[in-house]
């Protein structure tokens, strides 16, 4: 019985002395003019998602993707939004996305860069099409010929941009 007290004391003595020690002043909360400062990072400047062009070579930065076709990937699509953007596997998938001229219809892009060369077999996009019922949204059939026409549009764009990265030379 006597145990008990002597531990309860010990243990305020304990208490009382880890609490008077000097204490840290907390950090501070960082402030936005605190944050580094410079290109955004879908600008296209060294260091971000769109610097794969000549400054990336002449860093010795290596994709396992085109460059080309995955700039151009991200900047066609870029009115939806996106749900899932890896560089690596060259993987770009967006959310459902609804055109308010079509509010019963919604639209989901997948897009896949398999390869390191320019040329339509390194892409492949699918395109995943609902339309609204009273029960809710129901999957329609797939959209083949707007997936071609989003791939031409993608490599047409990736021919472009290696155009004007050429010309730049």
């Amino acid at each position: 019985m006597k145990f008990i007290p002597v531990l309860a004391t010990t243990a305020l003595a304990l208490t009382v002395a880890a609490c008077s020690g000097k204490t840290e002043a907390p950090e501070a909360n960082p402030r936005p003019a605190d944050a580094p400062q410079g290109e955004g990072l879908f600008s296209g400047a060294s260091g971000n998602l769109l610097s794969f062009g000549k400054a990336a070579q002449e860093a010795g930065i290596r994709l396992s993707v085109n460059g080309y076709l995955w700039r151009a990937s991200l900047e066609t699509i870029s009115f939806m939004p996106l749900a899932e953007v890896d560089s690596t596997g060259g993987v770009v998938t967006t959310d459902w996305y609804v055109d308010e001229k079509k509010p019963n219809e919604r639209v989901r892009v997948n897009v896949l860069v398999l390869g390191t060369t320019l040329h339509p077999t390194s892409l492949k996009v699918n395109v995943f099409k609902q339309m609204k019922t009273a029960s809710g949204w129901g999957v329609e059939q797939s959209q083949s010929n707007v997936s071609r026409q989003l791939e031409d549009a993608i490599l047409t764009a990736a021919r472009d941009l290696r155009a004007a990265d050429a010309a730049a030379r």
